[in-house]
């Protein structure tokens, strides 16, 4: 609006001056062909004239100027008028649209190639400052939409790689038990009770995955599995995660020291959840160990823990800061077959049940890996 005014007013002058001296250009010809005439004659309205008596015989020259003089006599104020509303226009397009258009066009072409990683400046308060406003929201929650989505896509990998991962204890376990029955079932060499022994084993870890397959499926990621507290007796309990271990160690040649602290006869605790952080914590330690792992079991404050400490290299400096992250493996074990997932499915499963993990190195050398869960007595 202000553009328009202003340019209004330099036409208006314009338009003034130049139908003014129009007008006087025209008179000046007329006095020069007319020398009985004076500008005051001109000017004076009282005069009246008779047209016979001018002389107009004009030279071509003074003609054609006395034609321009008419046509900007008659025109100047549409022409004036016409050139300021353009000039208006392009100087508003210059300061006010071209920049926001210029900045929203780029803007376009990022979001187009799904690059949302920029910054939409709003410089004015007018429209189409509230515009690139606009732009800048809907940028946002295309942003907040990609990050989303991408980490829903990671929670899902996640989810996968945790599951892959704890698949593989289970089924080494029964093949193990499969491998026993072929061969000395058929030798007559197992007698009716560890047969009997054996096939509970393998019926539990059957039971085991297919409890596991199902939660894994309702989950979204690995956080969404829920806790579902049991009553169980402390010693049986106990008793199995010790054969656990040893039957995983089995062809490792190591020497396996339990000791149980926990004086309580039963503990409300998720079996399944704390099988998996058990099984993930000895399959850690079975890759490093040199000789001997031993695993503690306490009960204090409410807190059940679970500690594994073997005899190898320990934990680096940045395998204490990042071993319990998604995906981690040390640079040492850059070409082995291993997820990296282990530790971290115990950090993931610890919390959801209140409790934590720890990563220490022995005095003695060595990593010792805690677990404490927070368990609910009734």
């Amino acid at each position: 609006m202000i553009y328009m005014l202003v340019f209004v007013l330099i036409a208006g002058l314009l338009s003034v001056i130049t139908i003014t001296g129009a007008g006087q250009i025209r008179n000046n010809m007329f006095l020069k062909y007319n020398d009985s005439y004076t500008s005051a004659d001109i000017e004076n309205p009282a005069i009246t004239y008779n047209m016979k008596d001018f002389n107009t015989d004009y030279s071509y020259t003074d003609e054609q100027i006395i034609k321009f003089c008419s046509f900007l006599d008659s025109w100047s104020i549409l022409i004036f008028f016409g050139l300021a509303t353009l000039a208006a226009s392009l100087l508003f397009y210059h300061n006010k649209l071209k920049q926001p258009i210029g900045i929203l066009r780029e803007a376009s072409a990022k979001i187009s190639n799904n690059d949302l990683d920029f910054h939409i400046p709003q410089y004015n308060e007018d429209e189409m400052g509230q515009l690139c406003r606009s732009f800048e929201s809907m940028r946002a929650a295309l942003e907040d939409n990609n990050r989303q989505m991408w980490r829903s896509i990671e929670d899902r990998k996640q989810l996968n790689a945790a599951f892959s991962h704890d698949l593989r204890t289970p089924l080494t376990v029964l093949r193990g038990y499969t491998d026993f029955l072929n061969r000395y079932l058929p030798e007559g060499k197992i007698n009716k009770e560890k047969l009997l022994d054996t096939i509970t084993t393998m019926s539990i870890h059957i039971l085991r995955l297919e409890n596991y397959v199902q939660i894994m499926g309702e989950a979204q990621k690995l956080e969404d599995i829920s806790v579902a507290w049991t009553q169980v007796e402390v010693s049986v309990f106990l008793k199995q995660l010790s054969s656990l271990a040893e039957f995983l160690a089995r062809e490792h040649s190591l020497e396996l020291s339990f000791e149980n602290q926990i004086a309580e006869q039963s503990l409300n605790i998720d079996t399944g959840m704390v099988t998996r952080i058990y099984e993930n914590m000895i399959a850690n330690s079975l890759r490093y160990a040199s000789q001997t792992i031993s695993v503690r079991f306490e009960f204090v404050k409410g807190f059940f823990s679970i500690t594994v400490s073997d005899d190898g290299k320990g934990f680096s400096s940045q395998d204490l800061k990042l071993a319990t992250t998604p995906f981690y493996t040390s640079k040492a074990e850059a070409e082995e077959s291993h997820y990296g997932m282990g530790l971290n499915i115990c950090k993931v499963l610890a919390e959801k049940q209140g409790g934590s993990i720890q990563l220490t190195n022995n005095k003695s050398g060595g990593a010792c890996v805690k677990v404490s869960i927070l368990l609910h007595q009734s």
